[in-house]
């Protein structure tokens, strides 16, 4: 198996997951600075995945790192996950035309439920990758709130 068919079937493996994560991002659509359930969310799983956790960096209580290190620990990798909503995108989800849950209430119509989720999935692959293959490294998700 190539290291691309290994990623893609970590991947794989976590999509029921992953998605069901970035629903429950989407349904809380908490604004900038304010996404507490969403970051909590996020550093729950990155916990249970073995990552460590800080959480309120930079002075922002919603902003937080993963970070899981291996051997060595380089080389070292960073990805940011965002997953703030924007005020006025209250959106149904799987609606192709503007379609509020409540109008003027945030939305992820601008897609950080998906962005958020989607690194995640990326780190817990390297990670996975990582341990399988005994190889060095250092991944970091960057939960970036606003």
């Amino acid at each position: 198996m190539t290291d691309l068919e290994r990623i893609t079937k970590s991947v794989e493996e976590r999509a029921e997951k992953i998605c069901q994560v970035n629903d429950q991002v989407w349904e809380y659509a908490e604004l900038a600075y304010h996404e507490t359930r969403s970051a909590d969310l996020l550093c729950q799983i990155l916990k249970d995945e073995g990552f460590s956790v800080t959480t309120g960096d930079a002075g922002i209580p919603t902003c937080f790192t993963g970070t899981f290190s291996y051997g060595s620990g380089k080389p070292v990798m960073g990805i940011l996950g965002e997953y703030d909503a924007l005020s006025s995108l209250s959106q149904k989800a799987a609606s192709p035309r503007k379609e509020p849950v409540e109008a003027g209430a945030p939305g992820h119509g601008c897609g950080h439920s998906a962005l958020g989720t989607g690194s995640l999935a990326a780190v817990l692959a390297v990670k996975e990758y990582l341990v399988e293959n005994k190889k060095d490294g250092t991944i970091i998700y960057f939960g970036c709130p606003a």
